[in-house]
């Protein structure tokens, strides 16, 4: 592995596991607003706040439970698009070089918005992965002049 794929590989692996600790901990939430009587209030509120939308009627909390589930789904999806553009190639400079910069601006998007909510494990995650890919892109911009 050069040292262009290094930050961009580990920002991939980081992405995956941020993704499944998500998805783990949206899974124990849906769980314990279902089952913990501390939470029946607060889940019978979110139920019953409705929105009609093109002839549906979800609720607070549906929306809750659909962006959690589906924000996880997602940075799988990124994170093996990027695997799967670089895996089995000699020299993956080029797809560093045009993915990094892509996957760098949404985790810095994704930070700002962890920011706003003050989200500890957002703000953190995706420092270090606005970082690795920023890292990754500027390696690769270096490479690809040599």
């Amino acid at each position: 592995m050069n040292r262009t794929q290094r930050p961009f590989r580990s920002g991939l692996v980081l992405m995956a596991v941020f993704a499944m600790a998500h998805l783990a901990g949206f899974l124990q939430s849906a769980h314990a607003a279902r089952t913990r009587p501390e939470m029946a209030e607060l889940t019978r509120l979110m139920r019953s706040t409705k929105t009609s939308l093109l002839g549906f009627q979800p609720s607070i909390l549906d929306f809750r439970e659909y962006f959690s589930l589906n924000f996880s789904i997602l940075m799988l999806l990124a994170a093996g698009l990027g695997h799967a553009m670089t895996r089995g190639r000699s020299d993956t400079t080029g797809f560093v070089q045009v993915l990094s910069p892509i996957y760098a601006l949404g985790m810095f998007l994704l930070f700002w918005s962890s920011v706003f909510f003050s989200v500890i494990q957002g703000i953190v995650t995706c420092a270090i992965l606005t970082a690795m890919f920023g890292l990754a892109w500027a390696r690769s911009r270096r490479g690809s002049r040599t």
